[in-house]
């Protein structure tokens, strides 16, 4: 019993320290990606900013005191490239694959081939080359976390987003592979999945103040929690998982949903 204080102590503090850690987090420009870059650098992660727009890339990189990076994470060639820069002088600690684009309203009998490539190409190419750059790094290392963003849209088969609920549930199935195939190298490999967080962006068709709060009613009415999800809930779950307090997890999605896809 004599050890239990100093055991606390590392749960509590200790364990979700990152001092001297390196990140790279794509999408860094976007209301998620900046708050993740915020919850690691206060962490104490040195954060490597990435964002295909530059002026979003910039804006983050400076609110956290990291590096601004300008980065198309379909291309395959940059993303290797930016990740053994970041890595050149202290390594890479944590790999986050946060960059997507919102999906188009559109049914499986409708899609188009198109539209459909350019889903995979950002949310499964973007992810698997993140986690392809990130390895060549980590793997010599022994050590390294890998956290790729998901979604609820893997749970419940929204219709009408086939393609990018597809794209996601194959960013599922490619982290727990990767998890299997890394476990033996000190590196783990976990996604978030988030509901709907409202944003300028999600509720751009909703200008009405009451047709927004209806919507947004709707929302919290499909969680058992009766409450939406935030920026800060997610980017907690990534922390989580970036740290040494995850160290015993791998291969798991998060789902930080309020309990919208529970199993009842």
């Amino acid at each position: 019993m004599s050890e239990s204080p100093d055991y606390a102590q590392s749960i509590l503090h200790d364990d979700w320290k990152l001092d001297g850690k390196v990140a790279f987090v794509t999408g860094a420009g976007g209301a998620i990606g900046q708050a993740i870059c915020v919850a690691l650098a206060e962490a104490g992660a040195s954060v490597h900013c990435a964002d295909l727009r530059a002026e979003a890339a910039t804006e983050t990189a400076a609110l956290v005191g990291g590096i601004p990076v300008v980065l198309n994470v379909s291309d395959k060639d940059a993303v290797f490239a930016a990740v053994a820069r970041a890595a050149a002088s202290d390594g890479l600690h944590i790999m986050c694959n946060i960059a997507g684009i919102a999906g188009r309203s559109q049914k499986v009998v409708d899609l188009e081939e198109q539209g459909f490539d350019e889903m995979f190409a950002v949310h499964f190419k973007g992810v698997l080359y993140g986690c392809q750059a990130a390895m060549k790094v980590m793997r010599p290392a022994g050590q390294g976390a890998i956290i790729n963003m998901s979604s609820e849209a893997i749970d419940i088969a929204p219709a009408t987003i086939a393609s990018y609920a597809v794209a996601k549930a194959s960013i599922s199935m490619l982290t727990k592979i990767l998890a299997s195939e890394v476990a033996d190298c000190g590196v783990r490999a976990n996604a978030v999945a988030p509901s709907f967080i409202p944003s300028e962006l999600s509720l751009t068709r909703y200008r009405d103040a009451e047709a927004r709060e209806r919507y947004l009613d709707w929302w919290r009415a499909k969680s058992p929690l009766g409450e939406l999800c935030a920026v800060e809930d997610v980017a907690a779950q990534v922390l989580y998982l970036a740290s040494d307090a995850s160290s015993f997890i791998t291969g798991q999605t998060l789902r930080a949903n309020g309990g919208m896809s529970m199993p009842w």
